[in-house]
């Protein structure tokens, strides 16, 4: 009976978890990344339509923003260098295999993300691109071996926030996305796509864009899905200090006729008043989030994670903060200075999983943002 049971149980597992693609968009602000991708309970304006949909009903006025943003981390600083060095050899690549030296089989990941948001009176809407590709030139007894991945997203979302009795609020985001998406793995000379590969690195020249080309070159052999999807969340003030959070994503998101996989977020923000810089409104923010897969088989939570800030206000607006966190243990740092046009400098760890060949990675990410 016991092992019948199991077996069920198991069965169970492999069908559901067939009816699911792979997650659906993990963008998050700046200022969550910092935070070690917190914010459930404390998100604000139209990036909260990605975390917690409730957030915009905390919003009296309204404002709108543009953000951009690059990530690099030392492996793909090593790559530059390393062509930087041996740009001579790129025309043949047997001649890069004896000077691959210390970027052998290492993966090396770019990201950039632009975000065009804004909101009024509870309502919310963003155009968002974030892309991230993976390269790598590894070796496989005599020839090289090129790596190359890609997950591209571009989501037009939009939705509103409701106010409650009783410090409650509720919110929904309704997206389209639009994917490219090439799993990351190597492609050698067996596969059709070593010879796209081979001839876009080994092309001319043309300046920084066709670097970017160059490192993106699986963008243009991905495969391209579309879908549409939900955000649900709720939220409640507990007093004058603390905010409980809760948010559904991707219920349900469906791509290509399959289901992204539903996470659940549950979010606690402490929030306090300060007097610790002059002239500024100060506030200590604490946040700790859960978050797990909402389909059968999964792991009780994904990830569990931690963040603390210290805000600087002048005027009610926003002009600093300096936030750090941890995330499963993998730590994360941040800080945003201006005002009307900010600068961010994000460090942040490498939450989950590896590919072959691949060590933990962390990103060094420099954002330019502007809000009215």
């Amino acid at each position: 009976m016991m092992r019948r049971t199991v077996l069920f149980a198991a069965a169970v597992s492999l069908s559901t978890a067939s009816l699911f693609a792979e997650a659906g968009p993990q963008f998050r602000d700046t200022k969550s990344q910092s935070l070690s991708r917190t914010g459930v309970a404390s998100s604000k304006g139209a990036p909260s339509l990605f975390l917690n949909p409730a957030a915009l009903a905390k919003e009296d006025g309204g404002g709108m923003g543009l953000s951009m943003d690059l990530g690099v981390n030392s492996v793909l600083l090593d790559y530059a260098t390393w062509a930087a060095d041996n740009y001579k050899y790129l025309n043949s690549m047997d001649s890069l295999l004896a000077r691959i030296g210390p970027v052998d089989n290492k993966w090396a990941p770019f990201s950039q993300t632009f975000l065009l948001y804004g909101n009024w009176q509870g309502i919310g809407f963003g155009v968002l691109s974030d892309t991230r590709y993976n390269l790598t030139l590894g070796k496989a007894v005599v020839t090289p071996v090129p790596g190359v991945g890609a997950l591209s997203d571009l989501v037009l979302t939009a939705g509103r926030g409701f106010k409650a009795e009783d410090g409650y609020r509720f919110g929904f985001a309704l997206k389209y996305i639009y994917r490219l998406r090439y799993d990351d793995r190597l492609v050698g000379t067996t596969d059709d796509d070593f010879y796209k590969v081979k001839a876009a690195w080994q092309g001319p020249d043309k300046g920084w864009a066709d670097k970017l080309s160059k490192l993106g070159v699986a963008g243009d052999i991905a495969e391209t899905r579309q879908g549409v999807g939900l955000n649900l969340g709720a939220e409640k003030d507990i007093g004058d200090d603390w905010t409980a959070g809760l948010s559904t994503l991707d219920f349900p998101t469906i791509l290509n006729q399959r289901f992204l996989r539903p996470e659940i977020n549950l979010g606690l923000a402490y929030h306090h008043d300060v007097e610790l810089v002059p002239d500024l409104d100060n506030r200590v923010l604490v946040n700790l989030d859960w978050q797990r897969f909402l389909i059968p088989g999964t792991p009780w939570f994904k990830q569990l994670k931690a963040g603390v800030a210290l805000e600087g206000y002048m005027k009610k607006r926003p002009v600093a903060y300096l936030g750090m966190g941890l995330n499963d243990g993998y730590p994360t740092f941040g800080v945003r200075f201006g005002y009307l046009v900010y600068l961010s400098y994000v460090y942040v760890a490498e939450e989950i999983g590896t590919y072959p060949g691949q060590e933990k990675l962390s990103f060094h990410k420099i954002a330019l943002q502007a809000e009215l």
